[in-house]
Formats: structure tokens, C-alpha cells, sequence
């Protein structure tokens, strides 16, 4: 008896899930086919990795000191004057992509860093899908109105406005945080997702089943949300990837010209610190690393965008 019940919730489970797992299954089968796109998922798991647990992989705590480790003292002058000091590997002491002029491990801060830039990235991509999609829907559905051209002629200006100026002036307005980094961010990248999910809008809301949920009394929201928004989800995504690679280069950006919140750890920080204290052309090992993995996110981004909009391209 107890058996017959089990195989029956087996098979129920089956009915149910079966199918989603089929769709996700052929969805991730189309996506392995595109190389960029599987290594960018890979580089972008890794900084996930690097953001939740960067103590796993930082060779050191943020409180390290070279010569000194994180013991309270004082460098001798010659000590000082190594400093920063070329990759060690034990004498020394360790420090694998060596250490700034203050004697701080390079890798460490490279990877304690990981946790900022996911954080702008995602919540900047998330906040501008969040107002551009909803306007693009809202601007699509109700194309030729008022509601259309008023949603426009803001997108209109946004648009216009150069972008790092704006962010510039937002910033030092509101003043130097992550949190205003993030909302000077959304302010200009939502643009992009209003006017690709209204071209996208006003092409599905002529398709015959919106005609039919309008027939049958559905009322505008419930034709929006219910039958429009899920066939524009998979851009939305792509828009997301996008905006969240825009967002990472704009935080480097603004890092890097000293308007950003310098109690963080931050790749753009650590590219201002080494200009600011005239160690371009001495410390290499100091210089590359967080050029390099600011190149490798943003590029991580774009790879997956660029793969899942050919995912979910329809004629596909």
C-alpha cells in the first residue's frame, strides 16, 4: 500500500515538473552551444564565489601587513622602502601578486573587491529592468496616447545627457556612496530597457491571443503583465546582463576620478590609489590585476547577454 501511494506522488511529481525540466534542460542545451556564453558563466561563478566567501580564496585577512602580518608595529625604513613590494612566495613573505605601497596584499584586496562590484551590478541591473521594463510595457501597450509620448519625451531627455557627466554630477550632489553610485546608474540605463521592450510591446499586443484576453474582458494590467511581460522576459535578461556590465565600468569609472566610497574595497579604487600615489609604471603587479578583472566581469556579462539573446531569439 505504502509503495502504491509512493509511486503515485513519483508520478504526480513527474506530471507536474517534467515538462519545466525538459524546457530548462533544451534552454541550457542551446546555451552550451556558445562557447563565450559558458565561459562567461564560469567567470561570473567565480566572482560570485569570490564575493560570498572571500575567505577562501584570499591569501590573507584585509588587516594583513607585509613584514608585519597583523600584528600591531612599526615597518624599519628599509622595509618601508621595498615597498610595494614584487610578488612573494614565502620570503619574505606571501603575497602572490605582491603588495600596494602600504604593504596591503594585492590578491587579497583583488578578491575582498569582488563583493562591491556584484553588489553595483546587480542591484544597478535589477533597478533598471525594474523601471524600464514596466515603462516599455506601459508605453508599447498604450502606443500613440498621451501615456506613450509623455513615457518618450522622458526617455527622450535621459537619453540625451552624456552619461559618466551626469553620473559626475549626481554623485557629488547627493554625495559619495555606493547607494548613489547605484541610483546615478539606474537614472541613465533604464533607457535602453523602455525602448527595446516597447518596440518589443507594440508588436506582440497586435498578436491574436492579446486580441482574444481583450475580447474576453481582460483588463488592460492582466493583458500586460499576464500575456506581454512573459514573452519579453527572456530580453529583459539581456538587457540585464548589459546594464550590469555598464554599471561595473561606470563604478571603475568614478572610482578612478576619486568619486566613490573609498571605505570599500573597489578594483576602480585600487586603480586610482596606484595613479594617485605614482606607482603606474613601478608596480606592474600591482597596476594589472584589477584592470584585468574589471575586463574579465564586464566581459563575462556581455558574453552571457549576448548568448541568451540568441537563446531566446523566437525565429529560433
Amino acid at each position: 500500500m505504502a509503495t502504491g501511494s509512493s509511486n503515485s506522488r513519483v508520478e504526480a511529481y513527474k506530471e507536474k515538473w517534467g515538462p519545466k525540466i525538459d524546457r530548462y534542460k533544451r534552454v541550457w542545451g542551446r546555451f552550451a552551444q556558445h562557447r563565450l556564453g559558458v565561459i562567461g558563466l564560469f567567470i561570473l561563478v567565480m566572482y560570485v564565489l569570490w564575493a560570498i566567501v572571500p575567505g577562501w580564496f584570499a591569501p590573507h585577512s584585509t588587516e594583513w601587513t607585509a613584514y608585519l602580518g597583523t600584528e600591531p608595529g612599526r615597518m624599519t625604513p628599509q622595509q618601508i622602502d621595498s615597498l610595494p613590494h614584487p610578488p612573494a612566495f614565502g620570503d619574505p613573505f606571501f603575497a602572490p601578486m605582491g603588495t600596494t605601497d602600504q604593504g596591503k596584499d594585492v590578491m587579497t584586496e583583488l578578491v575582498y573587491s569582488a563583493q562591491n562590484a556584484m553588489y553595483i551590478a546587480l542591484a544597478a541591473g535589477l533597478l533598471s529592468s525594474l523601471v524600464g521594463v514596466p515603462l516599455g510595457l506601459i508605453s508599447g501597450y498604450y502606443g500613440d496616447t498621451w501615456i506613450d509620448e509623455s513615457i518618450q519625451r522622458l526617455a527622450d531627455i535621459t537619453y540625451g545627457l552624456p552619461f559618466l557627466p551626469l553620473l559626475i554630477v549626481l554623485v557629488a550632489i547627493r554625495g559619495v556612496s555606493t547607494t548613489n553610485i547605484i541610483l546615478g546608474i539606474v537614472v541613465k540605463s533604464w533607457v535602453n530597457n523602455c525602448i527595446i521592450i516597447r518596440g518589443e510591446t507594440l508588436s506582440l499586443k497586435e498578436r491574436s491571443y492579446v486580441e482574444s484576453a481583450k475580447v474576453a474582458g481582460a483588463s488592460d494590467t492582466r493583458v500586460i503583465f499576464r500575456h506581454i511581460l512573459p514573452n519579453v522576459l527572456p530580453l529583459t535578461f539581456v538587457y540585464l546582463a548589459q546594464d550590469a556590465a555598464g554599471a561595473i565600468l561606470a563604478e571603475a569609472s568614478l572610482a578612478y576620478l576619486g568619486l566613490s566610497d573609498f571605505t570599500a574595497y573597489s578594483w576602480g579604487i585600487m586603480l586610482e590609489q596606484i595613479q594617485n600615489r605614482g606607482f603606474v609604471f613601478e608596480a606592474w603587479w600591482w597596476l594589472l590585476p584589477p584592470g584585468i578583472a574589471i575586463t574579465m566581469i564586464a566581459g563575462a556579462f556581455y558574453f552571457i547577454g549576448f548568448s541568451m539573446e540568441d537563446v531566446a531569439n523566437p525565429q529560433r
